[in-house]
Parts: C-alpha cells; sequence; structure tokens
C-alpha cells in the first residue's frame, strides 16, 4: 500500500552548495570528468569505453495544502518527485538536491569474443550526494540477435525506467511521480534479449528474473518518516518485456510477477512479513516524428493478497519548433482497496507544463512547472493535499 507523505511545519534551512553540488557542477559543465572514462583505449586485448551523465536541477514549492497533523519530518508544503530515493522538494528556499544526479558508466569488452562488463554508479543530491552501484553486470553476445546478461540491471517496470537517470534522455526535468513512483527500479539476476526484424519492424524481446532486497528504503520514508526504517523484498520476481517499433512510433507490453515483503525496523519487526504475490501488467506507446512528440504510459499492479492494487496513467503531447520543446502531460495514481474495502484509497494527479531547449547535441536546458491534485478518499490517514512546483535543469550526457 502507499499511504500518504505526512507534513513538516519547522522553516526550511538556506540553500547551501554542498560538496556533491559542487562536484555536480563541474561534472556538468564538462570540467571534472577524467578525460580517460570518456574515451576508448585498448590495453591488453581489452576494450573500454566510459560515459556519463549529469542533471544539475533546482525548484521551488510555489504554494499548497497539507495537514500539520502528519507529520513524517519533511518540510511541507512539499512536492515529491522521486519516490524511490525520496526525492522531495519542501516549502521555503530554493533546492538544489532533489532531481540532482552524476552518473558515470564503464563498460570492458574481450576482443572478438562478445563478452563484456557493464557498470555504472549514480550519484543523487537526494541521497545527499551518497555513490550507488546502479548496474553491474555480464554480457555474452550470442549472435546478431541473442544476448545474455547477468548481474545488477534497472528493472524493466516502465518505458523510461532504464534512462530515467538520464535527464537529456528525457523531455521532464523529473518524470511524473504518479506513474514512475515504486519501491523497487533494479533487480539482481539474468536476461535473454532478441533482437529482430518483422519487415519493416523492429522488434526486441527480453525475459528476466531474479530479486531485490532493499534496507532503509527510501521509498518508504516518504510514508512512515524521514527517520524511519522500513525494508523492502522483490524475490522470485519473473518478467516478460516486448517492444515494436515502426519509424517514429513504438509500441511497448511488459508483465512482471513477484512476491512481496516488507519490514518495518523502526516499529519493531525482526522479521520480513508473509510473502504476497503481485502482478504487474504495463503498456506504453510512443510516438517521436515529423516535429510531433506523444508519449502514452499505464500500469496495474495487481496486489489482492495485500490490500488490493494500484493503478496508473500518463498521456503527454508536444511539438518541436526547430530547438524548442513545449510539451503538456497528465499523470494519475489510483490505490485500490479491494481486499480492504473499509479503508480509504490514495489518489492524486498531476499537470504539468514542460518547456525543453537544446543547446548543442548533448546538453539541454528544461524548465516545468507542476500542479499536483488530491484525490485521495476522505478518511485516508496521510493526505498529500494539493501543491504546485516549479523547477530547472540544465543536463548533459557525456
Amino acid at each position: 500500500m502507499r499511504p500518504k507523505l505526512r507534513a513538516h511545519q519547522r522553516e526550511g534551512p538556506p540553500v547551501q552548495v554542498s560538496p556533491f553540488v559542487q562536484l555536480l557542477i563541474c561534472a556538468a559543465l564538462g570540467a571534472a570528468v577524467p578525460r580517460a572514462v570518456a574515451s576508448e583505449f585498448q590495453p591488453d586485448g581489452v576494450q573500454w569505453a566510459g560515459s556519463g551523465f549529469a542533471t544539475l536541477a533546482a525548484g521551488k514549492v510555489l504554494g499548497g495544502t497539507h495537514d500539520p497533523a502528519t507529520d513524517s519530518g519533511f518540510q511541507c508544503p512539499c512536492m515529491p518527485t522521486d519516490y524511490a530515493h525520496a526525492g522531495v522538494y519542501e516549502r521555503g528556499a530554493w533546492r538544489l538536491g532533489p532531481d540532482s544526479v552524476l552518473g558515470l558508466q564503464a563498460t570492458a569488452s574481450l576482443g572478438q569474443t562478445g563478452l563484456s562488463a557493464t557498470g555504472q554508479v549514480v550519484s543523487r543530491g537526494a541521497r545527499d550526494g551518497r555513490v550507488n552501484l546502479e548496474w553491474l553486470y555480464a554480457t555474452w553476445d550470442i549472435n546478431s540477435n541473442w544476448t545474455l546478461q547477468a548481474g545488477r540491471k534497472r528493472l524493466p517496470i516502465l518505458a523510461q525506467s532504464e534512462v530515467q537517470d538520464v535527464g537529456y534522455a528525457v523531455p521532464w526535468v523529473h518524470l511524473p511521480p504518479q506513474v514512475y513512483g515504486w519501491e523497487i527500479v533494479n533487480y539482481n539476476g539474468a536476461n535473454l534479449l532478441y533482437r529482430g526484424r518483422l519487415g519493416d519492424v523492429s522488434a526486441l524481446v527480453n525475459v528476466f528474473g531474479g530479486s531485490e532486497t532493499i534496507e532503509d528504503s527510501p521509498f518508504w520514508k516518504m510514508y512512515d518518516g524521514r527517520a524511519a526504517r522500513t525494508d523492502s523484498r522483490w524475490s522470485g520476481l519473473a518478467g516478460a518485456e516486448l517492444k515494436l517499433a515502426l519509424a517514429g512510433a513504438e509500441l511497448r507490453g511488459v508483465y512482471i510477477t513477484s512476491k512481496t515483503q516488507n519490514r518495518f525496523v523502526t516499529g519493531g519487526d525482526a522479521d520480513y512479513s508473509t510473502p504476497a504475490r503481485q502482478h504487474i501488467w504495463g503498456l506504453s506507446a510512443s510516438y517521436d516524428e515529423s516535429n510531433w512528440v506523444g508519449r502514452a504510459e499505464w500500469i496495474y499492479i495487481n496486489r489482492r493478497q495485500d490490500y488490493g492494487g494500484d493503478r496508473a496513467s500518463l498521456v503527454a503531447v508536444g511539438r518541436r519548433f526547430g530547438p524548442w520543446l513545449p510539451m503538456l502531460s497528465w499523470s494519475r495514481y489510483q490505490q485500490l482497496t479491494s481486499t480492504l474495502p473499509d479503508e480509504p484509497a490514495e489518489g492524486h494527479e498531476m499537470t504539468s507544463v514542460v518547456l525543453r531547449r537544446e543547446l548543442a547535441a548533448n546538453s539541454a536546458i528544461k524548465l516545468q512547472l507542476d500542479r499536483w491534485q488530491d484525490r485521495s478518499a476522505p478518511g485516508f490517514a496521510y493526505p498529500h493535499g494539493n501543491r504546485r512546483l516549479f523547477s530547472a535543469a540544465y543536463v548533459r550526457v557525456f
């Protein structure tokens, strides 16, 4: 269940430029990245390649409503933009941390064998600059169509899951949290990829399985409190993904199943809860051709062994005018309490106006205005309230 974010009444501290933000500014400007990471070299038959990405973002809550009685350690009215990492814009001064990201990726390939290893580390302002290992996996290109991978990867729940940290790859300053807001985003396991063509249509089939455990989950701090600790586990995870692309259009479907467990350590839990089966269905469509950009996405999670389920969707449309891309998007989240009919359910939606301008082939600036409206049922324990946020970002890949 996704209970509501609780409020806090203290005034926020003034903006401080932390060492993380200083490093991020340097990386975003291309001055702090070791040139060896961004280049290729071939010692002893091993080919190395490196790349990176950076988002320097700032935002300010323009206003909203909240219930001071529901206190979770956040200074509200506040706007959550990254549930998985507790990225929250709090009231008061401009905030630099919630959406700011610095990532580095390296790949080592072993000659013509088709074998390689990839690693990616990400430092987030939402985590006070803490470095997380996001990817670490081995790849075997069996032939031109089939690829086997094993290790730690991003879980392909949603269309933008694989690139959601790469600000340059998406039009938003932050992806709509109504859809991109779940407790697990990575997994440890293996996957088998097939890439081919059906006439003019390119196809990708990805079958995967594994598990993930997160200790002191940032996601649950959004609900249980900033100082609370909850551990989350998805086990017995298995799924399949299908993508079909033609010219500028793409259609994608995904199915994932796993068992879910939580352990509320702050509440005295010594053991994880009884495993509950969940089933995830996702469907998305995108179009990017002739200056028009469109996105539509839908996800449904069946959690009837726990409380009911979750349903979320988004629609976005934009048009390019030279280097400019104005875009309008709408997203919605609904909690379904079919097995707990007496409990009020969570619900909210967000309308966003986005303006992006390309600066070069590898950098852009983005502005975004969000209007969040609470649609929770009367009596829900942790009301989000309504809120408005203005944010801006400079994004770059290198």
